[in-house]
């Protein structure tokens, strides 16, 4: 039985919401690794790998540690990454034992072991650690709103005709001032020295 293997048709299985049609085969190998999960939990992994070892079974000793892997890949992890079954296997055992601890405590040493076995879980689980800072959404992206009139942002206007002074002392060639002036709106755009300035820039690159 179970000559082969129906992981990953579980796994599309699984990732459809259940929705997709198993053949009866695949249900049965379903159910199987779902059951070895449970027995590993309450008995461990060796009582889990012999319970594919006897009827109704019979599977072979290397297919049933690979169903094993299975089974723990399958129901334990959110993604690809095989380490996070690991990590929620030692969790639920170790939030059992502290639970079981804390049912039988007695003293505070018992307490203190308690205490112990919930760190140890969290650190497993990671808790101990901050979430990773998701992407904002676009929605939540602050919104940049960039304008020429200081006012609007609160700022009081600046004065024109100092700001043409300030410009005219500085030493540079009177087209290089005009275009300072118009790009702190000094004065009027003019479009066609626009042109003409681009033109002779693109004169001098070439």
């Amino acid at each position: 039985m179970f000559e082969h293997s129906h992981y990953d048709t579980l796994q599309d299985y699984l990732a459809s919401g259940c929705t997709l049609e198993l053949t009866d085969e695949e249900l049965d190998y379903y159910n199987a690794l779902y059951a070895l999960v449970g027995i590993d939990r309450k008995y461990g992994k060796d009582n889990a790998i012999a319970f594919l070892m006897h009827p109704p079974f019979n599977v072979e000793r290397s297919r049933a540690r690979r169903m094993y892997a299975e089974a723990l890949n399958l129901f334990y992890l959110n993604d690809t990454v095989e380490n996070d079954a690991y990590r929620a296997i030692l969790f639920d055992n170790l939030r059992k034992a502290a639970l079981a601890v804390l049912q039988n405590a007695t003293t505070s040493k018992d307490m203190e072991v308690y205490g112990n076995l919930l760190t140890q879980a969290w650190k497993v689980k990671m808790l101990d650690k901050p979430d990773p800072v998701k992407p904002k959404e676009i929605k939540e992206k602050p919104i940049i709103h960039f304008d020429l009139d200081s006012l609007s942002v609160g700022l009081p206007s600046a004065n024109r005709n100092i700001l043409a002074k300030q410009i005219d002392g500085l030493d540079l060639p009177e087209r290089e001032k005009t275009r300072l002036k118009r790009d702190a709106n000094v004065v009027d755009v003019d479009i066609e020295e626009m042109l003409d300035d681009q033109e002779e820039k693109t004169k001098d690159i070439g």
